[in-house]
């Protein structure tokens, strides 16, 4: 390869995120969390209106657009319609689960975590701290049985 070359591949690069990691990973809660909802909708809206769109940028927009597709619009309407009571257990839900992954790798709440939790109110703090532990006990019992998932990850 030359250097010339160069910016032949670094211009037919794609270094948009991946279908996969745009649906699970970055607006993995859009089908339950308003604001992610949101968020997507803004980046579509963005991407469609650049008048010049990179290649990446090109790329990114097709893969969120797919995604856009197999999205109904009833759906969204009635999440950014939700009412209080929905979206404070979505709250409660993710972060029990935030927790739940912090109790299982560091062996400890984080404190930003922890001062969320003391802010809700008692009833809200039970159902939280019974849910992270429901998740906790979810995951301990899944490695003592044995069964793992290591099949289906890269490298396992």
């Amino acid at each position: 390869m030359k250097l010339e070359d160069i910016d032949k591949i670094l211009e037919s690069a794609d270094t948009s995120p991946s279908k996969w990691e745009l649906d699970n990973i970055v607006y993995w809660d859009r089908t339950s969390n308003p604001k992610s909802l949101i968020l997507f909708l803004q980046r579509i809206k963005h991407l469609s209106n650049l008048s010049v769109k990179t290649f990446s940028e090109e790329k990114e927009l097709s893969k969120l657009l797919e995604l856009l597709d197999e999205t109904e619009l009833e759906d969204c309407q009635d999440l950014v319609a939700s009412d209080d009571d929905e979206l404070k257990d979505t709250f409660i839900e993710n972060l029990a689960r935030e927790n739940a992954i912090q109790i299982l790798t560091v062996g400890r709440i984080e404190t930003a975590n922890m001062e969320t939790a003391c802010k809700l109110s008692p009833n809200d703090f039970i159902l939280c701290a019974k849910r992270t532990q429901d998740l906790i006990n979810s995951i301990q019992k899944l490695v003592i049985k044995g069964e793992t998932l290591s099949n289906d990850v890269a490298g396992a």
